[in-house]
């Protein structure tokens, strides 16, 4: 209720009609939004392809994940009274099929507040859902720089039963895929958030840190003042693996989370971007 008294002042003193429909959508908003200098702003009422890309790949493409990428998998659709993308893993006739989606060439950010609002499936044992930026700089991985602002369900977690609540978030960089280096953390949330609702992932980037803020609480921050990797434009990416190293699952019988005719999806209802 508070944030809809918010609303009403906005639109009353500003004329933000975007801020009362963001309301309306779920976002969390202040008196300040209406001074934000938001530059991109995606609450999915379609799949916007001057945007987004759908990916295609086969299994084991990477980190040896079970899935195999189809645009098919990548939807825009309802979730209740929200207009949200919709990224579905599904295993049929013994196979796994799931989405990708980036903005590469299309939508890239150096320096801000990059924010999404995510509801995610039960990741169990085998799924492994992401939301993360790499380098729009034409340079290979890890050159480019990747920053990993949420994974979940990797194999400690499912080792110690905190899938639920265990989140990863990680730089990669280096020369090449033999002098790779990773900067890493990953430990269990202060609450659940696989609970069914959804809940805002948060990338705050300067030239001195990348800060990783989950529900407006500040999770980890790393030092970037000195790494050259991570002074670029950088593109946004959402997937949902399926098993792979992160997993510690690369035989598909294993994976106890999405069962032969089963699916598993994961929402997004907005993403946003502030410019420093």
């Amino acid at each position: 209720m508070r944030n809809r008294k918010v609303c009403t002042v906005l639109v009353f003193l500003y004329g933000t009609l975007a801020a009362c429909s963001s309301d309306l959508k779920g976002t969390e908003l202040s008196v300040t939004d209406g001074e934000e200098n938001v530059t991109f702003y995606d609450e999915f009422r379609s799949f916007d392809e001057n945007v987004w890309t759908k990916e295609t790949h086969e299994a084991g493409w990477t980190n040896q994940e079970l899935q195999s990428y189809d645009p098919a998998q990548v939807s825009v659709g309802m979730d209740g009274d929200k207009s949200v993308l919709m990224i579905t893993a599904e295993r049929k006739d013994g196979h796994i099929v799931s989405g990708r989606i980036n903005s590469k060439g299309k939508k890239n950010f150096r320096y801000g507040t990059l924010i999404a609002s995510i509801r995610l499936p039960q990741t169990g044992n085998g799924l492994w859902p992401a939301f993360w930026m790499m380098g729009d700089n034409g340079k290979e991985w890890p050159a480019n720089g990747e920053i990993d602002i949420m994974e979940m369900g990797d194999a400690e977690g499912i080792k110690s039963g905190t899938t639920s609540t265990r989140v990863n978030t990680a730089l990669h960089f280096g020369k090449d895929t033999s002098s790779h280096e990773q900067e890493y953390y990953a430990t269990s949330f202060v609450h659940n958030l696989q609970d069914g609702k959804y809940h805002t992932y948060t990338l705050v980037w300067n030239e001195s840190d990348v800060e990783i803020r989950i529900d407006d609480v500040v999770f980890h921050s790393f030092d970037i003042k000195d790494n050259p990797y991570f002074h670029d434009n950088f593109f946004i990416l959402f997937n949902l693996a399926v098993g792979g190293t992160f997993t510690g699952i690369t035989d598909i019988n294993a994976v106890t989370a999405l069962q032969e005719g089963q699916k598993a999806t994961m929402y997004v209802d907005w993403i946003k971007f502030i410019h420093q």
